[in-house]
């Protein structure tokens, strides 16, 4: 059991930073390091680790992985298509060795990629015309997992310190937060795996948690210019997201209101609140604008984005989500245990009854118990409301954000780079709360139990999380562990 001699020391190492308060800042960033690191090694050891590193060819033999760079070269050709030979999709039926597509879109005897444009247009497309390489899955899932983590860090750092008045958070839990948010923000099974399932969802949480990065300068600036240069990029990013994953159009109407009733809080003056309005509906009329042109222009319908020709064997263009679905996968999401074996300790558990998706997981609150602190959040919110009104609509943004994703998301099954859309949003939330918390607890003893309390939550998170990406059952969807140090780290950890 080497791996809690690990966490001991991560533990030994955060309490340090308690006595050594003026390198404060040195172990934060040695606590970074550490996690992107981690990253590191988990995207170059793991499953076509020869597909890290950036080529001259594209490495799409192997099934789902950089079919973005297909559309580059046709885009490159002005096409809007990847292939216009339908039978390299048929070994996928015959279950063959042959070249297959799954998960792309046919349509018109033309085979089109499903996942949406924006990827290829913030990435792969510029990234191949700069450097004449093609840009792989892994290395873009590494590069926008460590911004994400970097970005989590920070809306939790700038939110906690506008909302309490002095410091009073030992240290030693400010180290252990850092690691419960890169050790179980699920970012590691995405790694572990990265293919175009996790370009996409990558893609567009990083374009998320930007969007939430530039709401909280626009709530707490006053110069208006820098507003209105803020407002835009905040809804490009946006509608930026939505071409990675279709359904983050639901979030704009959250942060257009939000927005607008930001700036009546502060002027209170139609014609500032109107311009506002407008400067936010830009960006969304031009890349809705772009995203229908698409679509129209592969599937003769500005609102189909591919899922009705999917290829895959869910048969999802005649799938209807029911509320029997959502039931199962919010069943199973948050409360489904984790099995127990002999090797990793803990295991992922195979599911059942959702009929479209049921994959190997485990429920996020035995996974990530610390997110429990949000039932606390009603009351947290009504105290916010009372202190800064910013404040509250930039926690409620948030909430309300992650609620839409869990409700869409457990209507389409139980995956963990669904899950992962979600929790760090949870995660962010609950940090913050539980930070803000034990600032404000003024008696020492209280202080230090809960102190305790948090340690152990620490060990416990961090070693099921590691357990679990490393059992067996996650690794099934895979042929082979081959060249791989899979069994070395089951030896050495377990």
């Amino acid at each position: 059991m080497k791996l809690l001699f690990l966490l001991f020391f991560l533990i030994i190492f955060s309490l340090s930073a308690n006595i050594l308060k003026k390198q404060k800042q040195i172990f934060i960033c040695f606590s970074v390091v550490i996690i992107i690191f981690f990253y590191l090694f988990l995207s170059i050891n793991f499953f076509y680790k020869e597909n890290f590193y950036p080529s001259k060819k594209i490495n799409y033999y192997n099934m789902c992985y950089n079919y973005y760079n297909l559309l580059v070269d046709s885009l490159k050709e002005n096409k809007p298509y990847i292939s216009d030979n339908i039978n390299i999709t048929k070994s996928f039926f015959a279950k063959g060795e042959e070249l297959s597509l799954l998960d792309t879109s046919v349509y018109k005897n033309k085979v089109y990629l499903y996942f949406g444009i924006t990827p290829v247009i913030l990435f792969y497309l510029p990234f191949n015309l700069i450097t004449h390489l093609y840009l792989t899955d892994k290395l873009l899932v590494f590069i926008l997992s460590c911004f994400i983590f970097l970005l989590s860090l920070f809306l939790i750092k700038r939110t906690y310190e506008s909302i309490i008045k002095t410091n009073n958070i030992p240290m030693n839990i400010i180290i252990l937060c850092i690691f419960i948010v890169g050790f179980c923000n699920l970012l590691p099974f995405l790694l572990i795996r990265s293919a175009i399932y996790e370009v996409t969802v990558t893609t567009a949480v990083f374009l998320l948690l930007t969007s939430f990065y530039l709401f909280y300068y626009y709530i707490n600036t006053k110069n208006s210019t820098k507003q209105k240069v803020l407002n835009f990029c905040l809804s490009l990013t946006l509608c930026l997201s939505v071409g990675a994953r279709p359904h983050y159009v639901l979030f704009i109407p959250i942060f257009f209101v939000a927005v607008v009733l930001t700036k009546y809080i502060q002027t209170k003056q139609i014609k500032n609140i109107v311009y506002s309005a407008v400067i936010f509906l830009i960006p969304c009329l031009i890349y809705g604008t772009i995203i229908a042109l698409y679509n129209y222009i592969r599937f003769d319908s500005i609102f189909e984005f591919g899922w009705h020709y999917q290829i895959n064997e869910h048969l999802q263009d005649t799938f209807k989500p029911s509320f029997n679905d959502f039931i199962v996968g919010l069943k199973n999401n948050f409360f489904l245990l984790p099995n127990m074996n002999e090797t990793t300790v803990f295991s992922l558990t195979r599911t059942s009854g959702h009929r479209i998706g049921n994959e190997y997981i485990s429920g996020v609150f035995w996974t990530c118990p610390i997110i429990l602190i949000l039932l606390y959040i009603p009351i947290f919110l009504k105290k916010i409301y009372k202190e800064n009104i910013y404040n509250f609509i930039f926690i409620l943004t948030i909430l309300l954000t992650t609620i839409i994703n869990i409700v869409v998301l457990n209507f389409y099954g139980m995956i963990i780079r669904y899950i992962f859309e979600y929790l760090p949003l949870m995660l962010i939330l609950s940090i913050i709360i539980f930070l803000v918390y034990i600032n404000n607890i003024t008696e020492k003893l209280t202080k230090n139990f809960l102190n305790l309390l948090f340690i152990l939550i620490f060990v416990y998170s961090v070693f099921i999380n590691i357990s679990l990406l490393f059992c067996k059952e996650n690794f099934l969807a895979h042929d082979s562990l081959k060249n791989t140090c899979y069994t070395s780290i089951i030896k050495i950890l377990f």
